[in-house]
């Protein structure tokens, strides 16, 4: 017959051994499992929220580069990126024209490297989408931080359970049966009341004694962790408030200096009208949208009659205070949807949006006669002035190709009002042929 296999003395277990072993296995396999849910839980929640707050950081930032990319502000663009991308969970910034230009492209593409998340939002101005924006975040700071924590967690699971283990091998040598009715009950009234176990009321000198010490002395340990953890919560809590105020208040600032960078780059300072540049780009897309839609638009160029008269006589302060009186003239008149600039000197150009031939001369009529009839009062002094108008409108007598064109159009329609002897309102439909042919001079 074959030979019995017997082990050991020492790899047999007894009673206590396996019930202290069964414990252990039990506590191990429920603790890591606990450790694992939780954690994968708050990394869930972590990368959620990071989501969340990409999601709505991009389209705060989508908001205040409207203006921006509305006027091609390469610049204001690029200084918004660079500022973004000072911040640690941000690394990529890619801002796109309505036509699909790329204005500025800062940080690394979102495409090298891994832990990264992309956000995309359109930049919307009055409803319309004038711009995209590609917003890059870095998780990598915040799987490393839950890779900390869940070694930390491990860790310190790893010592309780050592600790659990070397207590149960010590109780379950001696008398058990009081000490564990005292602890069961314990543990009853707790969980009967549904709150935190008491202290186990056992001082004996013995290891139940030492295991009662050691679960007490763990409860205080506990109960002051619980205080410190809800200090440094609160603590955080009141540094993230803070945090979330001075980003308030320097989305506010950036916002104010967009706002500021805009006004300055497309308006004149004396009138505050819009200046030539800007309203040269304005008329590029005007003018192929209409010609594109088939659409009429019309253009009304203004000229203060002899203003360098005014100038000799009144002084140059009271000459810019006529082109303000002027250009408030005019902004008053103006439609909602028409635009006004000052071109030049003693010029201005006004568009008017789906304006008719007979609209854009009775505006022009009315506007020449609100500025002419009546002195404008000057520091004090009434000054007398007249105004020479030309008018062009598009589809017209002239085939007009781009806003050169038209400008050119409205320019001799004014030629002709001032060689008619100043005070005229003339629209280019309005000239003879030969006069017209300066068009291709």
């Amino acid at each position: 017959m074959g030979q019995i296999f017997h082990l050991p003395s020492w790899l047999r277990l007894g009673v206590r051994q396996k019930i202290a072993l069964v414990l252990a296995s039990t506590l191990v396999v429920t603790l890591t499992l606990s450790t694992l849910v939780t954690l994968r839980s708050q990394k869930a929640q972590i990368l959620e929220e990071t989501h969340r707050r990409g999601a709505e950081l991009s389209q705060v930032i989508a908001q205040n580069l409207a203006n921006s990319v509305v006027g091609y502000n390469y610049h204001a663009v690029e200084m918004v990126g660079r500022e973004l991308l000072k911040n640690d969970d941000i690394d990529y910034v890619r801002v796109e024209s309505a036509k699909g230009n790329t204005m500025a492209e800062l940080g690394a593409r979102p495409d090298l490297g891994p832990n990264r998340v992309t956000f995309s939002q359109d930049i919307r101005l009055n409803d319309q989408t004038v711009g995209k924006l590609y917003l890059g975040l870095s998780t990598q700071r915040i799987v490393a931080q839950l890779e900390s924590q869940q070694q930390a967690s491990f860790l310190q699971q790893f010592l309780v359970i050592l600790t659990i283990m070397a207590v149960e091998f010590v109780a379950l040598s001696y008398i058990i049966v009081r000490p564990l009715g005292i602890i069961t009950r314990t543990l009853s009234t707790g969980a009967d009341t549904g709150s935190a176990p008491h202290t186990i009321p056992i001082a004996s000198k013995d290891e139940f004694g030492a295991l009662a010490s050691q679960f007490n002395a763990l409860h205080a340990e506990l109960d002051e962790a619980h205080r410190a953890m809800k200090s440094r919560v609160d603590w955080a809590n009141e540094e993230l408030k803070a945090a979330n105020e001075r980003l308030t208040a320097q989305a506010e600032a950036l916002t104010q200096a967009n706002a500021d960078l805009q006004h300055l780059s497309i308006t004149d300072p004396l009138t505050g009208l819009y200046n030539r540049r800007h309203f040269e780009k304005l008329m590029e897309n005007e003018v192929q949208l209409s010609i594109g839609n088939d659409e009429t638009n019309s253009i009304i160029l203004i000229d203060i009659d002899r203003f360098k008269t005014v100038n000799s006589d009144y002084g140059h302060t009271v000459g810019d205070n006529v082109l303000r009186a002027v250009a408030d003239t005019i902004n008053a008149h103006l439609r909602h949807s028409d635009v006004a600039c000052r071109y030049g000197g003693d010029e201005f150009f006004v568009l008017c949006r789906r304006a008719t031939i007979a609209n854009a001369v009775s505006f022009a009529d009315e506007l020449q006669h609100a500025i002419t009839d009546t002195p404008l009062k000057v520091d004090g002094v009434e000054i007398s002035i007249s105004l020479s108008v030309g008018v062009a409108t598009i589809p017209g007598v002239q085939p007009v190709r781009t806003a050169d064109d038209f400008f050119r159009c409205a320019d001799l329609a004014l030629s002709e009002s001032k060689r008619r002897g100043d005070n005229q309102v003339t629209h280019f439909c309005m000239l003879n042929k030969e006069r017209r042919a300066a068009f291709h001079a």
